[in-house]
């Protein structure tokens, strides 16, 4: 049984997916769904591993080479 649904998304994700499904001669609904359904099926972490990566990358300060730290900087500022 399918349920209709109101989200948000980013204008251009919407678009692209959109055009997309266009491209395919397929409802935008049927896009979504689908890319929804490939995403659950890569399934989640096992818990010792999400624990593992939140100790890796959460849990301690960030230790950059002064090097990687400016490399860093400079690439946000060309994102912003």
């Amino acid at each position: 049984m399918k349920q209709k649904i109101g989200t948000v998304l980013d204008k251009n994700v919407l678009v692209r997916a959109k055009l997309h499904a266009a491209e395919r001669g397929r409802a935008l609904s049927e896009v979504i769904q689908d890319a929804l359904e490939r995403y659950l099926a890569q399934g989640s972490p096992e818990p010792t591993r999400r624990e593992a990566a939140y100790q890796l990358f959460c849990n301690q300060p960030i230790r950059l080479a002064p090097r990687q730290f400016k490399a860093l900087l400079e690439h946000d500022a060309w994102s912003a």
